[in-house]
Formats: structure tokens, C-alpha cells, sequence
């Protein structure tokens, strides 16, 4: 790499002695814009810097702001390592990187600058963080600090200037300001951009992340698979699944129920933040848990919500049916996946069509005579054996319920075959949006981080022994979350050869729906 490194002037500091440090990054060292910084030579505008860029050959720009005292050249060397400017549009220090902010640099490849056309740096990195798909960007993924002090901002600013007005640190780089900080992390907090559409954990504005300042705190979006024990074996689901012998796969031979002290733990806990949506799901059938009810009545008790069930409706008899209309939930999704007797015979196997389609009317019906606000999805899940009736299937639901979800089928991370239509190709691979978006506690009373992974490869600590806040700015989710952004994925983890991403696209999602159908959700 043979970069220009770039001062851009993004605030009012300006520290001393910068200049003659950034000799360490590169040769080619130049002041951005109109105002001018002693000691540097000054490029007034994009044209200049881009001719600049062909005369000296540079094929990266790496952009520092003048307010950064405590720039860490040693680290920034290292971390550019990893930055491939015929391969990478972008390189960052900041966002998403466990450093305090300022400590490290952002740099943009030539050929992104010249092919984005931007008025200057910064607006080249916004455009970036506004239209990310198909641009591959490199994250620096070592571990440097901790979460509490990657949350602290080392540029030049009010609280720093007062406590350098009354102390020198011993040196202007991590170590240096780590140092200099301790005692004084209240006033060198940094103050995040609440209004990015997504953001870092510290609310940084990313290219990808998490898409509201509440979940980049903790997860607004919690999923419970409060069991793995199933009536029915779809044909579509990971429950069908047999081996030569008839046998079941092993992550389905210990059939278990959540316990109910772990989904409390959990809704205690959900109770002290902001959550937007509650999904009782399965790795199987939630009505078969013996404790369903007292659970959702435990959420709308605690005040935690809304809750939505999903269901395959098939042991819905009236009584539960009344029972969940007085439960609190907010919404229940039926998976029916068919219109025709012989479809759903076919596709969902062990199941009654009469008595699964007579539940989903008695309680439609139920509904409407008590008045309960209570939303209805119907989902079905697009596949050989029904594609014949999707036009049907609507036409049918779309009069009784409040939302006909169609769904392209997934692999359930490679162990069904997913829709030929969702595949963009691996070059077009994005981050897996599951990673920033939502939480699972399955049956065993384990977090885990994909609600598609049916053996457990994704799952991290029990929810008895490390909350969701811990483990949501832990290790674990930040190695996964690295690996997603830098599309460098262990070869050992469950996402390496997943292509349930392309499923996963960043303007759909579950919650999206369910922010149109319950007007609380996402309110916070």
C-alpha cells in the first residue's frame, strides 16, 4: 500500500506536533480544504486531492482528523495491514473497533475516491455508511480494550483540553491515554450520533450495524425456542430430518422444554430496557410446552412486550384459544404453508388439515367477538410442492387476517435446501443482520445468536450465568460480528459456508413487520 495521509478538519481542535507523527503512516502528508494547518501542505478541494492522488501514485487516502492527540501511529501501521486497496473500498479504526475513538484512522482506497466522486473524505465515508451493498470494507479486529473503553473519546474536545490544561499524559498514544483517562471517564465519554440508520455499539454511525441507538445498547428484539419437541414434521423443516436408519438427527434425540425460572430471568432482565418485540417460538411446536401460557402471562405481568407467538396452530383447541386470546399476546403467526388438503399433507406431515385449518378460524372468529386487539399473520414458506398455490393461498387469507407472509425458503444453515431465488452469489455477501438485530434463548437456556441454527453451533454462555447486556457487548458477539463485517469467517464456525444470509437482507427482517402491525413496537 503507498498512501497519502490526509488531516481533515471535522471540529475545532487541532493538536500540536501531529503533522511530524503522521510522517510514521506515509510520506505523502497533506492538510484537506480551505483553512490552512502550520506545517502541512494543503490540497483546497477533491480535484486537487485527486491529482495529487496521480501524481504521486498513491493508492489509498488515509484520513486523520487535526483533533486527534492521541493518535497511536504504531497501532495505526499495524491495523492498515490488513487494508488491500485493489481488494477493500474502506479501512476503519472507529467504527465497530474495540479502541477509543480517535486513538486509530479511516482510510478509502483510491479507486473508491475516484469512482465515488465525493466533495471530500468525510462525504466519501458517508456515502459509503448510507449505500454499503457490494462494498467491502476491513475492520481492524484486534482486541486492544475492553467495551468500557472503546467507549471513550481521546480527541481533542472540552473535557480533554480542561484535564491537559492541568496534566500532560506521559504519552500521546493508546497506552499513554488509557492511562491519562483512568479517573476521568464520565468527561471523556464519547457523545454518540443518535439519528445514524445504523450505528456501532457506542452509536458511531456504520455502514452496518445496529439500527437503532436502543439495540446498540441491548437486544430490542428477543427470541425465545422454548422447546425442541415437534408434532409435526414439515418437510421444509430441520424436524423431518432422518438418517439411513431412520433415525433422528443427535441435535434432536434429547427432546427438551425451556424451564420457566430461565424465561423469568430473562424478561426480568428484558424489563430494565427498551425491547420492542417478544417472539415465543420453537425448534419445534411451543404449544407443547407445558408452561406456554404462564409464560406469556409472566411477560404481560412484568409489563414486557408486545409478545408474539408463532405456531403451527394444530393444538390450538378452543380453550387454549381463549386462553391465549387472555394471555396478552399481541400477535400470533400460523405457518400453514398451504391452501389445498393434498399440499398440506404433503408439505406438513403428522398434521390434520381440518383440524389445524378449524383452529385458525375458531380463533380468528374468537377474536372478533371479544374485541381483542390481537394481530394474525398466516406464513407460507415457498417450496416445489406449493408454488402452484401462492396466488391462492392470498386470496384465501388476505380477507381474514391482518398479514399473508410469503418467505422463500432457507437452508436452516445447511441442513435443507434453500430457494435457488434468494442467491446472490458469495461475491454479493453481506453481513448476516441476525448478528445486530436480535437475541435467542433456546430450549437448554443458552444464548444464542442465529434463530436458524438448529445444532446449537452459534450458542454462547447460559442465560443463568451472564445476562443478555454482558453477552451482547461481550467476546462472543463481537468476534461473530468482526468476522460478518470483514467477511472473514472462521472456517470453523457455523456461518462459513451458510448461505441463509442472502435470506437475511438488510431492508427485511421479522421486526419489520412487526413494527407495521403493533403500533408499540419500535415506538421506543
Amino acid at each position: 500500500m503507498r498512501p497519502l495521509v490526509l488531516l481533515e478538519r471535522r471540529s475545532a481542535g487541532s493538536f500540536p506536533g501531529l503533522v511530524e507523527r503522521l510522517r510514521a503512516i506515509g510520506e505523502h502528508v497533506f492538510a484537506f480544504g480551505p483553512e490552512r494547518i502550520p506545517g502541512c501542505p494543503t490540497l483546497a478541494d477533491a480535484d486537487a486531492l485527486t491529482g495529487c492522488l496521480d501524481r504521486t501514485g498513491c493508492d489509498a487516502i488515509v484520513v486523520v482528523e487535526p483533533a486527534q492527540a492521541f493518535l497511536d501511529t504504531a497501532l495505526a501501521r499495524a491495523g492498515l495491514e490488513v487494508f488491500d486497496p485493489a481488494f477493500h473500498d474502506a479501512f476503519t479504526q472507529w467504527e465497530h473497533c474495540r479502541l477509543p475513538v480517535g486513538v486509530g484512522v479511516r482510510a478509502l482506497s483510491a479507486r473508491t475516491w475516484r469512482e465515488l466522486g465525493a466533495s471530500s473524505p468525510s462525504a466519501a465515508f458517508a456515502r459509503l455508511r448510507a449505500e454499503p451493498a457490494g462494498r467491502k470494507f476491513a475492520y481492524d479486529v484486534a482486541h486492544r480494550v475492553s467495551f468500557a473503553e472503546s467507549l471513550l473519546d481521546a480527541r481533542l474536545g472540552p473535557g480533554l483540553e480542561a484535564h491537559l490544561a492541568d496534566e500532560r499524559p506521559g504519552s500521546w498514544d493508546l497506552a499513554g491515554f488509557l492511562a491519562f483517562a483512568r479517573g476521568r471517564e464520565a468527561e471523556l465519554r464519547y457523545v454518540p450520533d443518535e439519528t445514524a440508520a445504523r450505528m456501532d455499539e457506542r452509536r458511531m454511525p456504520a455502514p452496518y450495524g445496529f439500527e437503532s441507538a436502543e439495540c446498540a445498547s441491548f437486544p430490542t428484539y428477543v427470541m425465545f425456542d422454548v422447546t425442541n419437541l415437534c408434532n409435526a414434521r414439515c418437510v421444509h423443516c430441520p424436524q423431518s430430518l432422518r438418517d439411513e436408519d431412520g433415525e433422528v438427527p443427535d441435535f434432536l434425540r434429547a427432546k427438551e422444554h425451556q424451564s420457566l425460572d430461565t424465561f423469568k430471568r430473562v424478561i426480568d432482565e428484558c424489563a430494565e430496557h427498551v425491547v420492542n418485540f417478544v417472539r415465543i417460538t420453537a425448534d419445534g411446536e411451543p404449544l407443547v410446552h407445558p408452561h406456554l401460557f404462564a409464560m406469556l402471562e409472566y411477560a404481560r405481568d412484568r409489563g414486557v412486550g408486545p409478545v408474539g407467538l408463532t405456531t403451527n396452530g394444530s393444538l390450538l383447541r378452543e380453550d387454549r384459544a381463549v386462553r391465549l386470546l387472555e394471555s396478552g399476546v399481541a400477535m400470533v403467526d400460523f405457518s400453514l404453508d398451504a391452501v389445498r388438503r393434498e399440499t398440506f399433507d404433503e408439505i406438513r406431515v403428522g398434521l390434520s388439515f381440518e383440524r389445524t385449518l378449524e383452529n385458525v378460524h375458531r380463533f380468528l372468529r374468537l377474536r372478533d367477538e371479544r374485541g381483542a386487539d390481537v394481530k394474525v399473520i398466516v406464513s407460507f414458506v415457498k417450496q416445489a410442492a406449493n408454488l402452484g398455490e401462492v396466488d391462492e393461498f392470498r386470496a384465501h387469507w388476505e380477507p381474514l387476517v391482518d398479514e399473508v407472509v410469503v418467505r422463500e425458503m432457507i437452508s436452516n444453515v445447511g441442513l435443507n435446501e434453500p430457494s435457488e431465488n434468494l442467491w446472490p452469489g458469495w461475491d454479493a455477501r453481506w453481513p448476516c443482520a441476525h448478528f445486530f438485530r436480535r437475541v435467542v434463548i433456546n430450549h437448554q437456556g443458552l444464548l444464542k445468536a442465529c434463530p436458524i441454527d438448529w445444532e446449537q453451533r452459534t450458542v454462547n454462555l447460559p442465560v443463568a450465568t451472564a445476562s443478555l447486556f454482558e453477552q451482547w457487548h461481550g467476546d462472543f458477539y463481537w468476534s461473530h460480528r468482526m468476522q460478518h463485517l470483514n467477511d472473514r469467517i472462521a472456517a470453523s464456525s457455523a456461518c462459513a459456508n451458510c448461505p441463509d444470509w442472502a435470506g437475511t437482507p438488510w431492508e427485511l427482517g421479522y421486526e419489520k413487520i412487526v413494527e407495521r402491525l403493533v403500533p408499540n413496537a419500535g415506538a421506543a
